[in-house]
């Protein structure tokens, strides 16, 4: 094929958003980081995506293989084709009409972007938003100028940040792209108009196709929306539905055909697969899926997304009969790796916060099957129980959420340093609030580093603090004072003094701040002269 003719329908996504990472989901965190820290750290990761004989890409994000097949289905083989963005100029010519893009986090304002780039601060914008921009204005695109139209769970950022018609976009497609995703490229390769801002309806969701192609990681969807209600979430106000064992396994097939050693089980939540009214999991076909999953031939890793904490209080022995199977899987493992010392499972979980006044305003049926009033002795004891079977997980706590007093702060804090006592193994994410426009909590007031209070600060410093101690304890000797000191000379004149006792804690220097009990007044007169002699002491 000459390369100035090109296929008529080209999908695509960022560099950072198609990748895979050496196999580790969670190295996607640091494209949250300011794009001079992050891109150097994954500069090898950038360069090195995998592509077949022909160019077009090995793997990709899931959602755009799902694209892929709806529009294979329309237009054919021949008419469409998935590249990576270094072979974009290959495939895009004077014959192509539509560039499908898929996004994420394409202007790095999601709840990590916005915590961690503002959080460190220098560096440029998140690698996420560097990345997505470098997609959209590609060589190719220019010079052709095809129609260009972008979906995916982070398009309501580009509205948000006034982006459009900058990045010259054509369409942002919100919503599910089996709706009607298929009806707007035949109109945009017929140059009939479509709205700039589309927003598709639900689809039927047993008409879903299968995948034809490997998605990053082996991705494979056992379920798709929630239905807990959750106002700071949009996939939580959508109603659960699972995918039948065949289907989920017919992915697995296509994957492992195509050379995926993992299998990724993409839900929000592994305990809502096929389960009851109410929230009561079911326990025997989550088993039976796993199972499954973890009998067929060349899965050498499977990989899991999210899960709630409820359902293992409801029914522990899911991970009395889960565990086998996970932990003979589990890439997080000494066999694997030498960073780790025992094998263990982990997935991401949402804590949120610590009080039941918030969880009752904004996420009662978080807890369900039972009621939140209980919320932080129900995380507690999850807790402890995946514990036992060492599961790990990786916790979302957020904090700014709207109306969230002291008193709310204050709960959170409890709930945090209850889990540090009961030797919690875990990782803590602190994020701050972010409204997503999809969700019902949308027009809420955006939080920021600059309008935190000290006790929200803690919240920030306190979980990192657990983390080094936990994830590093060998290191937290450097790691503690390294964040202190590289705060003190920068980030105290970026974010203000509120944020000076918290850093200090976070060092583990002591010195007496809000939430700490009295101490001698002696000494906390002279709080930052006695923590500088600690240091000194201790280190030099």
């Amino acid at each position: 094929m000459n390369n100035d003719e090109g296929y008529p329908i080209v999908l695509t996504a960022s560099r950072v958003e198609a990748n895979e990472y050496d196999n580790n989901p969670f190295s996607a965190f640091i494209c949250t980081f300011p794009k001079k820290i992050s891109g150097y750290i994954l500069k090898e990761h950038l360069t090195n995506l995998e592509n077949n004989e022909d160019g077009t890409a090995k793997r990709t994000i899931y959602g755009l293989r799902k694209v892929e097949a709806l529009l294979v289905s329309e237009f054919g083989e021949e008419n469409v084709v998935v590249s990576h963005y270094e072979n974009l100029h290959r495939f895009i010519g004077k014959n192509t009409k539509v560039v499908g893009v898929s996004s994420m986090d394409p202007m790095g304002l999601a709840y990590v972007s916005t915590t961690y780039n503002s959080l460190i601060g220098f560096g440029g914008e998140a690698l996420n938003a560097s990345e997505f921009k470098k997609l959209i204005i590609h060589p190719s695109i220019q010079k052709f100028k095809p129609k260009v139209i972008v979906g995916g769970q982070g398009v309501w950022q580009i509205n948000e940040a006034g982006m459009q018609k900058k990045l010259g976009i054509d369409v942002l497609f919100h919503g599910e792209g089996e709706g009607e995703i298929v009806d707007v490229f035949k109109k945009l390769m017929n140059n009939e108009p479509v709205p700039s801002t589309y927003e598709t309806k639900k689809p039927n969701r047993e008409t879903i196709p299968l995948i034809r192609h490997a998605a990053c990681y082996g991705m494979v969807e056992i379920t798709r929306g929630c239905g807990r209600g959750c106002q700071f979430c949009s996939p939580t106000m959508r109603s659960k539905y699972s995918f039948p064992l065949e289907h989920i396994m017919k992915e697995v097939e296509i994957s492992v055909k195509e050379g995926s050693k993992s299998i990724f089980t993409v839900t929000e939540d592994i305990f809502l697969y096929k389960s009851k009214p109410g929230f009561i999991p079911n326990r025997k076909e989550i088993v039976k899926l796993y199972k499954a999953i973890a009998s067929y031939p060349g899965v050498e890793y499977i990989l899991l997304s999210h899960a709630s904490f409820a359902p293992i209080l409801y029914d522990p022995k899911i991970l009395e009969e889960l565990t086998p199977i996970l932990i003979e899987k589990t890439r997080w493992s000494p066999k694997k790796s030498k960073t780790y010392k025992k094998p263990f499972v982990s997935v991401e979980m949402g804590i949120e916060t610590g009080s039941v006044r918030l969880m009752k305003k904004y996420m009662k049926g978080k807890a369900l099957p039972f009621s939140v009033d209980n919320w932080p002795e129900l995380v507690v004891q999850a807790m402890g129980l995946m514990n036992d079977y060492d599961w790990w997980p990786l916790c979302t706590i957020m904090t700014g959420q709207p109306e969230e007093t002291e008193e709310d702060v204050l709960a959170t804090l409890e709930l945090i340093d209850d889990l540090k006592n009961h030797n919690a193994k875990m990782f803590y994410t602190p994020v701050l609030f972010i409204p997503l426009k999809d969700a019902i909590l949308g027009d809420s007031r955006r939080t920021s580093l600059t309008n935190l209070s000290e006790l929200q600060w803690e919240i920030l410093a306190r979980c990192w603090k657990n983390n080094i101690d936990f994830w590093t304890p060998d290191m937290r000797w450097i790691y503690g004072p390294a964040f202190f000191f590289s705060h003190w000379f920068y980030a105290r004149w970026k974010h203000g003094k509120k944020a000076t006792i918290p850093m200090m804690h976070l060092a583990g220097l002591p010195i007496t701040g809000k939430v700490d009990k009295p101490c001698n007044p002696e000494y906390c007169h002279n709080g930052f002269k006695n923590a500088i002699e600690h240091v000194r002491e201790r280190f030099f």
